[in-house]
Protein backbone atom coordinates (compact mmCIF):
# COMPACT_ATOMS: atom_id res chain seq x y z
CA UNK A 1 0.00 0.00 0.00
CA UNK A 2 1.63 3.11 -0.59
CA UNK A 3 1.87 6.31 1.57
CA UNK A 4 -1.06 8.46 1.17
CA UNK A 5 -4.15 9.73 2.29
CA UNK A 6 -7.61 9.16 0.15
CA UNK A 7 -10.86 9.74 1.47
CA UNK A 8 -13.79 9.18 -1.48
CA UNK A 9 -17.07 10.00 -0.76
CA UNK A 10 -20.46 9.14 -3.30
CA UNK A 11 -23.72 9.23 -1.79
CA UNK A 12 -27.05 11.44 -2.52
CA UNK A 13 -25.53 13.34 -5.02
CA UNK A 14 -22.81 14.09 -2.67
CA UNK A 15 -19.69 13.26 -4.19
CA UNK A 16 -15.97 14.06 -2.79
CA UNK A 17 -13.05 12.80 -3.82
CA UNK A 18 -9.64 13.92 -2.42
CA UNK A 19 -5.79 12.21 -2.82
CA UNK A 20 -2.32 13.04 -1.22
CA UNK A 21 0.14 11.32 -1.68
CA UNK A 22 2.55 11.28 1.86
CA UNK A 23 5.72 9.65 0.03
CA UNK A 24 7.76 12.22 1.01
CA UNK A 25 5.51 14.28 3.67
CA UNK A 26 6.68 15.57 6.83
CA UNK A 27 4.26 14.88 10.24
CA UNK A 28 2.56 18.63 9.55
CA UNK A 29 1.92 17.87 6.29
CA UNK A 30 -0.21 14.76 7.22
CA UNK A 31 -1.58 16.89 10.08
CA UNK A 32 -2.91 19.10 7.40
CA UNK A 33 -4.25 16.68 4.86
CA UNK A 34 -5.83 15.00 8.04
CA UNK A 35 -7.26 18.16 9.09
CA UNK A 36 -8.57 18.96 5.88
CA UNK A 37 -10.25 15.73 5.10
CA UNK A 38 -12.22 15.77 8.74
CA UNK A 39 -13.28 19.42 8.07
CA UNK A 40 -15.62 17.65 5.80
CA UNK A 41 -16.29 14.99 7.07
CA UNK A 42 -17.17 16.25 10.43
CA UNK A 43 -19.77 18.22 8.40
CA UNK A 44 -20.83 15.20 6.31
CA UNK A 45 -21.10 13.43 9.60
CA UNK A 46 -23.33 15.54 11.37
CA UNK A 47 -25.84 15.81 8.00
CA UNK A 48 -26.73 12.56 7.91
CA UNK A 49 -27.58 11.70 11.45
CA UNK A 50 -31.34 12.44 11.32
CA UNK A 51 -31.25 16.02 13.82
CA UNK A 52 -32.69 19.05 12.89
CA UNK A 53 -29.29 20.55 12.59
CA UNK A 54 -30.92 24.11 11.14
CA UNK A 55 -33.14 24.55 15.09
CA UNK A 56 -29.73 24.32 16.36
CA UNK A 57 -28.27 26.85 14.33
CA UNK A 58 -30.96 29.41 15.06
CA UNK A 59 -30.59 28.63 18.48
CA UNK A 60 -26.91 29.36 18.69
CA UNK A 61 -27.84 32.53 16.04
CA UNK A 62 -30.13 34.19 19.30
CA UNK A 63 -26.85 33.90 21.50
CA UNK A 64 -25.87 37.44 22.53
CA UNK A 65 -22.46 36.60 23.77
CA UNK A 66 -18.45 38.10 22.79
CA UNK A 67 -17.18 34.28 23.72
CA UNK A 68 -17.76 30.52 23.73
CA UNK A 69 -17.24 30.86 27.78
CA UNK A 70 -19.58 34.07 28.05
CA UNK A 71 -22.20 32.02 26.08
CA UNK A 72 -21.99 28.95 27.94
CA UNK A 73 -22.51 30.63 31.04
CA UNK A 74 -24.90 33.01 30.28
CA UNK A 75 -27.51 30.33 27.95
CA UNK A 76 -30.95 29.11 29.49
CA UNK A 77 -30.08 25.15 30.08
CA UNK A 78 -34.13 24.85 29.76
CA UNK A 79 -33.71 26.60 26.53
CA UNK A 80 -30.97 24.67 25.06
CA UNK A 81 -32.66 21.14 26.07
CA UNK A 82 -35.69 22.17 24.54
CA UNK A 83 -33.65 23.24 21.27
CA UNK A 84 -32.12 19.60 21.46
CA UNK A 85 -35.95 17.93 21.82
CA UNK A 86 -36.97 20.03 19.10
CA UNK A 87 -33.87 19.22 16.98
CA UNK A 88 -34.36 15.43 17.76
CA UNK A 89 -38.17 15.13 17.29
CA UNK A 90 -39.15 11.28 18.03
CA UNK A 91 -35.25 10.36 18.12
CA UNK A 92 -35.14 10.28 21.74
CA UNK A 93 -31.46 9.31 22.06
CA UNK A 94 -29.99 11.56 19.72
CA UNK A 95 -29.38 13.94 22.39
CA UNK A 96 -25.40 13.20 22.18
CA UNK A 97 -25.44 14.38 18.56
CA UNK A 98 -27.37 17.05 19.19
CA UNK A 99 -24.85 18.18 22.28
CA UNK A 100 -22.15 17.30 19.62
CA UNK A 101 -23.28 19.76 16.91
CA UNK A 102 -24.11 22.20 19.66
CA UNK A 103 -20.37 22.61 20.95
CA UNK A 104 -19.33 22.17 17.54
CA UNK A 105 -21.30 25.17 15.73
CA UNK A 106 -20.95 27.21 18.99
CA UNK A 107 -17.27 27.54 18.56
CA UNK A 108 -17.87 27.88 14.96
CA UNK A 109 -19.65 31.01 15.79
CA UNK A 110 -16.72 32.90 17.93
CA UNK A 111 -14.04 31.62 15.62
CA UNK A 112 -12.66 29.59 18.40
CA UNK A 113 -10.53 26.24 16.73
CA UNK A 114 -11.21 23.30 18.86
CA UNK A 115 -10.12 20.58 15.99
CA UNK A 116 -6.91 21.10 14.38
CA UNK A 117 -7.31 23.08 11.21
CA UNK A 118 -5.56 22.89 7.86
CA UNK A 119 -4.72 26.83 8.18
CA UNK A 120 -2.87 26.04 11.13
CA UNK A 121 -0.08 23.69 9.11
CA UNK A 122 1.60 24.57 6.28
CA UNK A 123 0.24 22.74 3.89
CA UNK A 124 2.80 22.35 1.42
CA UNK A 125 1.22 19.27 -0.05
CA UNK A 126 -0.59 19.42 -3.26
CA UNK A 127 -4.12 17.62 -3.22
CA UNK A 128 -5.53 15.14 -6.14
CA UNK A 129 -9.32 15.14 -6.84
CA UNK A 130 -10.57 11.67 -7.32
CA UNK A 131 -14.05 10.68 -8.96
CA UNK A 132 -15.77 8.35 -6.96
CA UNK A 133 -18.76 5.62 -7.25
CA UNK A 134 -20.65 3.63 -5.40
CA UNK A 135 -18.88 3.90 -1.70
CA UNK A 136 -17.21 5.85 1.04
CA UNK A 137 -13.67 4.92 1.70
CA UNK A 138 -10.84 6.19 3.95
CA UNK A 139 -7.16 4.57 2.88
CA UNK A 140 -4.49 6.08 4.05
CA UNK A 141 -0.79 5.16 4.75
CA UNK A 142 2.15 6.91 6.71
CA UNK A 143 5.01 5.21 8.23
CA UNK A 144 3.34 2.77 10.62
CA UNK A 145 0.14 4.50 10.63
CA UNK A 146 -2.24 2.27 8.49
CA UNK A 147 -5.84 3.27 8.57
CA UNK A 148 -8.48 1.37 6.38
CA UNK A 149 -12.22 1.87 6.44
CA UNK A 150 -14.57 1.26 3.17
CA UNK A 151 -18.74 1.15 2.75
CA UNK A 152 -20.24 0.02 -0.51
CA UNK A 153 -23.47 2.33 -1.68
CA UNK A 154 -26.41 0.00 -2.50
CA UNK A 155 -30.57 1.58 -2.80
CA UNK A 156 -30.59 -0.25 0.76
CA UNK A 157 -27.94 2.18 2.55
CA UNK A 158 -29.68 4.53 5.28
CA UNK A 159 -28.49 8.25 6.24
CA UNK A 160 -27.79 6.81 9.68
CA UNK A 161 -25.43 4.13 8.13
CA UNK A 162 -23.30 6.74 5.98
CA UNK A 163 -23.03 9.04 8.71
CA UNK A 164 -21.90 5.86 11.16
CA UNK A 165 -19.00 5.48 8.51
CA UNK A 166 -18.19 8.91 7.99
CA UNK A 167 -17.84 9.78 12.16
CA UNK A 168 -15.59 6.31 12.04
CA UNK A 169 -13.59 8.00 9.63
CA UNK A 170 -13.51 11.35 11.52
CA UNK A 171 -12.79 10.58 14.73
CA UNK A 172 -9.35 9.22 12.90
CA UNK A 173 -8.82 12.09 11.22
CA UNK A 174 -9.49 14.55 13.92
CA UNK A 175 -6.87 12.33 16.36
CA UNK A 176 -4.05 11.96 14.05
CA UNK A 177 -4.37 15.61 12.91
CA UNK A 178 -3.62 16.28 16.43
CA UNK A 179 -0.94 13.59 16.55
CA UNK A 180 1.09 14.41 13.39
CA UNK A 181 0.95 18.08 14.80
CA UNK A 182 3.77 17.90 16.62
CA UNK A 183 2.47 19.37 19.67
CA UNK A 184 3.17 18.69 23.76
CA UNK A 185 -0.81 16.86 24.03
CA UNK A 186 0.76 15.41 27.59
CA UNK A 187 1.31 18.78 28.87
CA UNK A 188 -1.87 20.14 27.43
CA UNK A 189 -3.63 17.30 28.60
CA UNK A 190 -2.33 17.47 32.75
CA UNK A 191 -2.99 21.45 32.18
CA UNK A 192 -6.71 20.03 31.39
CA UNK A 193 -7.07 18.13 34.45
CA UNK A 194 -5.66 20.34 36.38
CA UNK A 195 -8.20 23.47 35.39
CA UNK A 196 -11.53 21.12 35.58
CA UNK A 197 -10.20 18.94 38.80
CA UNK A 198 -13.39 18.34 41.32
CA UNK A 199 -15.92 20.04 38.74
CA UNK A 200 -19.17 18.22 37.40
CA UNK A 201 -20.41 18.88 34.12
CA UNK A 202 -22.82 21.80 33.41
CA UNK A 203 -22.71 24.59 30.70
CA UNK A 204 -22.24 26.77 32.81
CA UNK A 205 -19.08 25.49 34.81
CA UNK A 206 -17.42 24.56 31.16
CA UNK A 207 -17.76 28.26 30.81
CA UNK A 208 -16.18 29.16 33.86
CA UNK A 209 -13.30 26.98 33.36
CA UNK A 210 -12.71 28.53 29.61
CA UNK A 211 -12.92 31.70 31.23
CA UNK A 212 -10.19 30.52 33.57
CA UNK A 213 -7.48 29.14 31.32
CA UNK A 214 -4.29 30.88 31.60
CA UNK A 215 -3.19 33.87 29.13
CA UNK A 216 -0.04 32.43 27.64
CA UNK A 217 2.04 32.71 24.85
CA UNK A 218 0.31 29.55 22.81
CA UNK A 219 0.05 29.09 19.19
CA UNK A 220 -4.17 28.72 18.15
CA UNK A 221 -3.09 25.15 17.78
CA UNK A 222 -2.08 24.72 21.19
CA UNK A 223 -4.77 26.63 22.55
CA UNK A 224 -7.18 24.25 20.36
CA UNK A 225 -5.72 21.41 21.86
CA UNK A 226 -6.31 22.84 25.39
CA UNK A 227 -9.61 23.96 24.55
CA UNK A 228 -10.39 20.25 22.65
CA UNK A 229 -8.78 18.29 26.29
CA UNK A 230 -10.90 20.71 28.50
CA UNK A 231 -14.36 19.65 26.88
CA UNK A 232 -13.10 15.75 26.91
CA UNK A 233 -12.95 16.19 30.25
CA UNK A 234 -16.38 16.96 30.66
CA UNK A 235 -17.20 14.11 28.63
CA UNK A 236 -18.25 16.67 25.00
CA UNK A 237 -16.54 16.22 21.89
CA UNK A 238 -17.12 18.82 19.58
CA UNK A 239 -16.70 17.07 16.36
CA UNK A 240 -18.89 13.96 14.55
CA UNK A 241 -18.35 10.42 16.16
CA UNK A 242 -20.12 7.18 16.71
CA UNK A 243 -21.05 7.29 20.21
CA UNK A 244 -23.07 10.13 19.79
CA UNK A 245 -25.45 7.98 17.60
CA UNK A 246 -24.99 4.16 19.12
CA UNK A 247 -27.71 4.69 21.71
CA UNK A 248 -30.69 5.59 18.87
CA UNK A 249 -28.95 3.29 16.24
CA UNK A 250 -28.09 -0.02 17.68
CA UNK A 251 -25.67 -1.52 15.07
CA UNK A 252 -23.39 1.86 15.29
CA UNK A 253 -20.81 0.39 17.66
CA UNK A 254 -18.43 3.69 19.52
CA UNK A 255 -14.59 2.33 19.37
CA UNK A 256 -13.54 -0.33 21.75
CA UNK A 257 -11.35 1.21 24.50
CA UNK A 258 -7.70 0.69 24.24
CA UNK A 259 -5.99 -1.76 25.93
CA UNK A 260 -6.20 -5.11 27.50
CA UNK A 261 -9.89 -5.88 28.90
CA UNK A 262 -10.29 -7.11 32.60
CA UNK A 263 -11.31 -10.90 32.87
CA UNK A 264 -14.64 -11.38 34.49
Amino acid sequence: MPEELKFEMDYKGDKHGYHYNLASASEQDVAHAAAAVSRLTNEKGFLYTGIGMMRIDEFIDGISASSPSEALKSLSTSDLRSAFKESIGELDKLVPAAEAYFFHKLFHKFSAPVLAEPEMFPGKLGVEKTHPRGRIALLAKYKSWVAIKKMSIDPSVRDYEVSGTLCAINETLVKKAFDFSQIDQVALETEAKKLTKGKRKSYATIGEVLESIPHKNQGKLEKAYLIHAILREFKVRPYAHREMLSKQYKEIKPPKPRGRMPKA
